[in-house]
């Protein structure tokens, strides 16, 4: 009796260490499960801290989601970004001094900060869309020369930063502006599933600077191959 009851008491012991041991299993299986499929976004580029480039590439991952796009937040302008298998990858113009990028998709969300130190822009254009399709940035200066993706760099300093592998968004820089109206335009290409895009233009004038302005111009396009006057601005003489 004296070993028997010890050996009675060690396997009701086991029998309930193992039972603790498999739920045990089972909850830490269904949070890596859980925290597989979970709604997330990662940023893979910039990855913070110090730059002296203007051109930065912005690029990540969407986990547990498809959808076809997401959002990136610069420095308080939104712009729509396509995902493909889902990564998303573009570049965009830094603003001298403190950066923010946010990226959202779903209800996942992620940020990074940097600060840039790169010469200011006078002007500073970007032109974002809601559809899979070629939707070019035209911006003709007070001279009447157009800036565009067959001609990027202009005798006035203007210069277009896209990527025609792409439907990402489109930035057109200036560093010392000329004085007078700029016109802003888009040639649209319908895209592949729909007849009907969203464009947004955020002009930046003075950015970083006291003297700062924003102005948003929107437009709804329906026909391929057209050029759609979207908004125009003025720079006053100094």
């Amino acid at each position: 009796m004296f070993f028997s009851h010890p050996n009675i008491s060690f396997g009701k012991s086991s029998r309930g260490f193992g039972i603790h041991f498999l739920a045990s299993f089972a909850v830490i299986y269904s949070f890596s499960i859980m925290y597989l499929d979970a709604e997330t976004v990662s940023i893979d580029s910039p990855h913070g801290g110090f730059t002296t480039e203007r051109i930065q590439k912005i690029s990540g991952t969407v986990i547990g989601i498809n959808p076809e796009k997401v959002t990136v937040v610069i420095n308080g302008i939104p712009q729509m970004v396509p995902l493909y298998a889902g990564k998303f990858s573009f570049s965009t113009v830094a603003s001298p001094g403190d950066n923010l990028v946010e990226v959202r998709a779903g209800k996942a969300y992620d940020k990074v900060s940097f600060f840039a130190k790169v010469p200011s822009r006078d002007i500073k254009v970007i032109l974002t869309w809601d559809t899979a399709s070629y939707t070019d940035l035209w911006v003709i200066d007070p001279s009447g020369e157009k800036c565009y993706w067959a001609h990027t760099s202009t005798k006035s300093g203007g210069n277009l930063v896209y990527d025609d592998a792409t439907f990402a968004p489109q930035t057109f820089t200036m560093s010392k502006a000329l004085p007078g109206n700029y016109a802003v335009q888009a040639q649209y290409y319908a895209p592949f599933n729909s007849q009907v895009t969203r464009a947004k233009v955020y002009v930046v004038l003075y950015e970083g600077t006291p003297r700062e302005k924003r102005k948003q111009y929107q437009f709804t396009m329906t026909r391929a191959q057209q050029v759609y006057h979207l908004g125009n601005f003025e720079i006053e003489p100094d």
